[in-house]
């Protein structure tokens, strides 16, 4: 379908294992696209998944970590995460973000926490009550689940492999 309306779209949760992500995303054959949000004073724990991804700050400011480097970037704003890089997003206290995220299809939305040992989103000190009993509610249901707390790539994608070089011809030799 070429035309989405996210306003009818189910909205649902990118990386429920370790963020507070929420929104919609429409994902084509090479790209996944969307609009997410970030209650204040929460965000993801760091994570990583094979896929690049561009945010975009559409309201509110991010407190951005990517490979150790950190960043608050406000509204305009546009992050850039490669593919496998550690990384977390976490709204500040004062306001909800949101954002617009493109990423391409090696993988899906959600990525892998690198502590595995926690399960659940990053809950600061400035998030609501509510917003926190929601998250933490989300966890305890994970956990007792008895599911896998991986993320997988599409459903339909392949591995990407490496492609192996050509052998290169030896020089001849000198008479």
């Amino acid at each position: 379908m070429p035309f989405y309306d996210p306003k009818k779209m189910k909205r649902a949760l990118a990386g429920a294992t370790y963020s507070t992500s929420e929104g919609v995303w429409a994902t084509g054959e090479r790209m996944l696209f969307g609009i997410i949000d970030k209650p204040a004073g929460t965000g993801s724990r760091p994570h990583r998944h094979a896929n690049e991804q561009f945010i975009l700050v559409h309201k509110g400011t991010l407190k951005a970590m990517i490979e150790g480097k950190r960043k608050t970037v406000k509204t305009g704003g546009i992050i850039h995460i490669p593919a496998n890089a550690l990384h977390s997003m976490v709204a500040t206290d004062d306001e909800d973000v949101i954002f617009i995220v493109a990423k391409d299809t090696a993988w899906g939305i959600e990525g892998d926490a690198v502590d595995t040992s926690k399960v659940g989103a990053f809950i600061g000190k400035g998030a609501k009550k509510k917003v926190a009993a929601k998250y933490e509610k989300i966890a305890d249901d994970l956990k007792s689940s008895g599911k896998s707390l991986k993320s997988k790539p599409l459903p339909g994608r392949k591995k990407k492999t490496v492609r192996k070089s050509a052998k290169k011809k030896a020089a001849p030799k000198k008479k």
